[in-house]
């Protein structure tokens, strides 16, 4: 039976750059999960400097994984989405298939 859905070239170009960074992709709800086989870099010590005005929530930095090394996205004062007052943040977990990000929400 043939596919409906060919697969692109981008498609195909990212997963193959998966599978060369030693990267493993797995499916559970709601999306797909992204296992890294080492673990992330200590956290660093942001300053957080003074809220840019009232109802700013800060939300701390966190590495993400660029598919060849880990990058640092710096903390960032932001305000809340309709309805939230709190953000948790993002963090990295461990299981037996490697470390995978667990993103952050509001509350």
């Amino acid at each position: 039976m043939r596919s409906t859905f060919p697969l692109s070239p981008l498609l195909l170009s990212v997963t193959a750059a998966f599978a060369l960074s030693g990267c493993v992709v797995a499916t559970r709800m709601p999306g797909p999960v992204y296992y890294v086989d080492r673990a992330p870099p200590a956290a660093y010590s942001e300053v957080i400097v003074a809220s840019p005005g009232p109802g700013y929530v800060w939300v701390s930095g966190y590495h993400s994984w660029t598919g060849r090394e880990y990058y640092w996205n710096r903390g960032h004062w932001t305000l809340p989405a309709r309805g939230y007052s709190t953000w948790n943040p993002g963090y990295w977990h461990r299981d037996n298939r490697g470390h995978y990000w667990v993103p952050g929400h509001w509350r």
